[in-house]
């Protein structure tokens, strides 16, 4: 999983790539961040309303509870604006881009207990997720998510 917390999204427009349902970024900052992979789950459910047709996707992951960075991992993932998802078989996902331009950060929500820190992602987009091809961009020391 990667996050951005600055990155400007929009449509794509590449040949083999479905237009508008895939993103490209521009003022990107993707940072690797590491989970386990058994820890990660995606769902996505559409929706018929007045308005059209709308998309509501969820990722939950959790990492352990018992670290002295929790607290600011916390803060941090409350700022992220798109979440990255990189797939074993070499494509990804973006989280985050809920219109042609984001207009709402995804809704973040925390549950802990003694053992572990769950969080879920959530958004609400006009469209269903996209895929795209994977680049890797560097892993940030202050986001330590790992498992």
């Amino acid at each position: 999983m990667e996050v951005s917390f600055d990155a400007f999204a929009f449509p794509s427009n590449i040949n083999n790539w479905q237009p508008f349902y895939n993103s490209l970024f521009t003022n990107y900052d993707f940072q690797k961040t590491h989970i386990g992979l058994s820890s990660v789950s995606f769902s996505e459910q559409s929706e018929i309303n007045n308005a059209g047709s709308q998309y509501k996707q969820k990722l939950e992951f959790r990492f352990p509870n018992h670290d002295v960075s929790r607290s600011e991992r916390i803060i941090l993932l409350k700022k992220v604006k798109y979440f990255k998802i990189n797939l074993t078989n070499g494509s990804s996902f973006i989280l985050g881009r809920n219109d042609f331009y984001q207009n709402a950060r995804p809704k973040i929500i925390f549950k802990s207990n003694q053992n572990a820190t769950e969080v879920e992602i959530q958004t609400i987009s006009i469209y269903p997720t996209g895929y795209g091809v994977v680049t890797s961009f560097g892993l940030p020391s202050f986001l330590p998510i790992i498992l």
